[in-house]
Parts: C-alpha cells; sequence; structure tokens
C-alpha cells in the first residue's frame, strides 16, 4: 500500500510479523514508529535517577533508592581469616577419669572385640566457692590497778590482710592499735 510515504523498515522487537507490518499503510508505519520513539523517551525520563542525571539524590523515588556501599568491615565474613593460626581450647589434666563403654551393638550383641578410645569428652566444673569467715571477738576490760578501760585490735599478722598483704579493716570501730581509754 502507497500513501506517497517512503516504506518503513519492520523495527526489531515490537511483536508485529513481517507480512502484516508490509500490509499497514505507510502513513500508520510513520505513526507507530514516532509513537515507539515517544515512549523510548518517556521510560528513559522515567529512569532518571540521581546517579544518571543531575537531579539531587532527594528527589529518587523510595523503591528505587540507592544503596550506600556497606563498610568493609560489614562485607568481611565472620570468623578467622585463612591462615589465620587457631587458638584451640587446651586440654587440662584431669583429676579423674570416667572410661565409658558401649553396652551393646545395634543387632544385640553385648560382647565386643577390642576396645579402643576415639574421643575424650573434657568437661570443667568449677567447685562452689565458700568463704571463710572468722568472727574476732575484740574484748575490753578495766585494770584493776588504776582503772583504765583498755580495748584489744585484731591482729595485724592475722588474715584479716588482703591479698596484697594491705591491712584493711573490716569492722567498723576498730581502733588501730590498742589505746587505753579512761571514762
Amino acid at each position: 500500500m502507497s500513501d506517497g510515504l517512503d516504506p518503513v523498515p519492520l523495527p526489531e522487537g515490537c511483536g508485529i510479523s513481517t507480512q502484516d507490518w508490509h500490509q499497514t499503510p505507510t502513513s500508520v508505519q510513520h505513526q507507530f514508529l514516532c509513537l515507539l520513539k515517544r515512549v523510548d523517551a518517556l521510560e528513559a525520563r522515567l529512569n532518571r535517577d540521581s546517579s544518571n542525571s543531575s537531579r539531587p539524590p532527594s528527589t529518587d523515588a523510595a523503591s528505587k533508592k540507592r544503596q550506600r556501599r556497606t563498610p568493609a568491615a560489614e562485607r568481611r565474613k565472620p570468623g578467622a581469616k585463612p591462615g589465620h593460626p587457631g587458638h584451640p581450647q587446651a586440654r587440662l589434666d584431669p583429676t579423674i577419669t570416667m572410661p565409658l563403654f558401649p553396652e551393646r551393638c545395634a543387632c544385640g550383641q553385648p560382647a565386643f572385640a577390642e576396645w579402643l578410645p576415639y574421643h575424650t569428652h573434657q568437661v570443667i566444673e568449677l567447685p562452689i566457692i565458700r568463704p571463710t569467715v572468722t568472727h574476732w571477738m575484740l574484748h575490753q576490760g578495766r585494770c584493776l590497778s588504776c582503772g583504765t578501760l583498755c580495748k584489744t585490735c585484731v591482729p595485724r599478722c592475722s588474715a584479716f590482710r588482703s591479698a596484697r598483704g594491705l591491712s584493711r579493716r573490716w569492722s567498723i570501730g576498730c581502733p588501730r592499735r590498742s589505746s587505753p581509754t579512761t571514762t
């Protein structure tokens, strides 16, 4: 069909068969191509964002927000890196060894030919710490000769000292040394 315009080649990927395209009037073909160009331009405009135009990032659509680069610490896989020497748990010397043997085979047989240990499961139990409580009964008394009230103190060489060897006063009102007090 000819309507005074030059025939237009069939555009690729438009889904029209060659036979239908050649039967379409040339003016409709030109109109179709103009509409295809317009759709392409509109799609290109629609797909613009701050990364491919001069628009600011705040104008990007919420669904198309640009993902920020994750810091290197977040991109790393957890765990030790290849070549890193491990820190295995050291096996401690046991205080008690409990050998465990299978009672019977899955077939029901209770007898076995040879026993070989294949695994050691170590359980570490910390004992309950019980404090040693000492009551130092400090006494006072009056001197029969002069009537002075004399008080005692906790001896400096006792367990009253801390692990650092510094004397600590845990009781209230204990004088530093025995001093006579008169009432």
